[in-house]
């Protein structure tokens, strides 16, 4: 699609006005031209130059380069864990190429003399691990310093589909490692783990509680909390909003990503996933998953099939969600992922009456994790995926707003006895809201006020396909 009919297709829809009554023209226009660029969607993307966001005066931006000891910690305490599924990756991973670099942001009022700090937001950008940045992400982190008055550690991390699972998450963990056991020259003191928040939107929101998990199962600290912004959880694809038509017409995300054939790319592309997929054959593992996984063809850029049900991918078929650090998730209620994000925050809450799926949940009652975590969920009325980054429409003011009171309250807690409710603003909770020990729900509406789940908010819970790959799944040929 050339440059003017991209023009012509994002004008057509303009013409005919916002999809929802609530949305501007301005918004309508602003996911128009995200949903129907091609660029966005086809790799590789040779033609998208954009200059980063420049700082405004009152905000200071340091960019970083992590020595390779880092990663290489990293590659130490991923190899140990997923050694189970050593059949189903591609090996590469292990072979670094590229430093990670990644910036500091924060108010010019944060700066202090000393080099300990308050509290550190971990941030992990979007893009659905195929491309984005740290610098790319500015016009997010730079909200995000202004509102949490903390200091963001923006990471960057290795891309698919060069790179494959998981090497997007050892270099998150990685940059977590920097940061509670820095260099003597980094210029900072190692961080308490308990002033730190993971915080990331899309597949930023989706490595944001991977490596949650993963930091859990390996033994290493936990943060204090973590921030997930339109997550996508469940590379099955399997909850119903993913596949609803109604949904799809609105939702920026209208189709995958997918490879420009004869390509450099493409040809590297292909010619890995068929080694991986001969070494799989050749091994025939015996790990968790469902028959529906090899199915259909291989669909996603960061893995093969038979590794979709691993929980540091797809989050949300996890064995257990217990004994996490308290977790904000922010979803559209006009978005694809919504579904997903609905049972992620239930199964973490109430990991002893979400069991699911069995396939997955079957040696539930030996695991260690089973005390509930703490978690807030906000659906967000009309909104479709990743709305945050529209900064004029008022439910991106009011998501940003809540994530940095969260991130403040929760990086305050002096121990493990602190109630859910003391994690939100006071306001917020009315007694129209439904709560638990370990649950907030709630709906917000276009003009930030709280409301309780519809009842059809939660038919997703009784699904009866979860972690099953849809046959019909339009997103398998090109």
């Amino acid at each position: 699609m050339s440059l003017s009919i991209l023009f012509t297709t994002v004008f057509k829809h303009f013409t005919e006005g916002p999809p929802v009554k609530s949305w501007s023209l301005k918004f309508h226009l602003g996911v128009a031209m995200i949903k129907y660029n091609p660029n966005i969607w086809n790799l590789p993307n040779e033609t998208r130059k954009v200059e980063p966001m420049k700082a405004p005066p009152n905000i200071i931006v340091k960019e970083v380069i992590l020595d390779e000891q880092y990663r290489q910690k990293s590659i130490s305490h991923l190899e140990k864990v997923l050694k189970k599924y050593e059949d189903v990756l591609d090996e590469k991973w292990k072979e670094p190429k590229v430093s990670i670099s990644g910036e500091w942001v924060y108010m010019k009022e944060e700066e202090r003399e000393s080099d300990e700090m308050d509290k550190v937001v971990l941030h992990i950008h979007g893009g659905a691990y195929c491309f984005g940045s740290a610098k790319f992400s500015r016009n997010l982190t730079f909200k995000y310093a202004e509102h949490a008055k903390a200091r963001i550690f923006s990471t960057d991390y290795r891309l698919a589909p060069q790179n494959q699972f998981p090497a997007s998450l050892c270099d998150i963990v990685a940059a977590y490692l920097y940061l509670i056991n820095p260099e003597p020259d980094a210029g900072f003191k190692p961080i308490n783990p308990k002033r730190i928040v993971i915080m990331g939107e899309s597949a930023g929101g989706s490595l944001t509680l991977a490596t949650l998990l993963f930091l859990r199962d390996a033994g290493l600290p936990l943060p204090g909390g973590a921030v997930a912004l339109s997550p996508f959880v469940d590379l099955t694809h399997s909850m119903p909003s993913f596949s609803d038509p109604e949904i799809q017409k609105v939702d920026i995300i209208g189709q995958r990503i997918r490879i420009r054939p004869s390509t450099p790319l493409a040809e590297e592309f292909n010619a890995n996933a068929k080694a991986l997929s001969d070494k799989i054959a050749q091994k025939k593992p015996n790990i968790v998953g469902h028959p529906s996984f090899t199915e259909v063809p291989r669909f996603q850029l960061y893995c093969a099939n038979e590794a979709l049900a691993i929980p540091y991918f797809s989050p949300m078929l996890a064995e257990s969600l217990g004994n996490l650090p308290p977790i904000l998730c922010q979803v559209g209620e006009l978005e694809r992922f919504r579904d997903e994000t609905i049972l992620f925050s239930h199964k973490a809450a109430y990991p002893q009456e979400y069991q699911l799926p069995s396939y997955a949940a079957k040696n539930f009652e030996k695991s260690p994790f089973k005390n509930p975590t703490q978690v807030i969920l906000e659906i967000y009325e009309d909104m479709p995926h990743v709305w945050h980054m529209f900064s004029f429409i008022k439910p991106s003011q009011v998501a940003i707003e809540r994530c940095g009171d969260f991130i403040k309250r929760v990086t305050s807690i002096e121990d493990d006895n602190t109630s859910i409710i003391d994690l939100v603003k006071e306001d917020v909770v009315s007694s129209s809201i439904s709560t638990s020990p370990s649950h907030i729900a709630m709906r917000v509406s276009i003009n930030g006020e709280n409301k309780e789940l519809k009842e059809t908010d939660r038919d997703c819970l009784k699904w009866d396909k979860i972690g099953i790959v849809p046959k019909e799944e339009d997103s398998y040929s090109d």
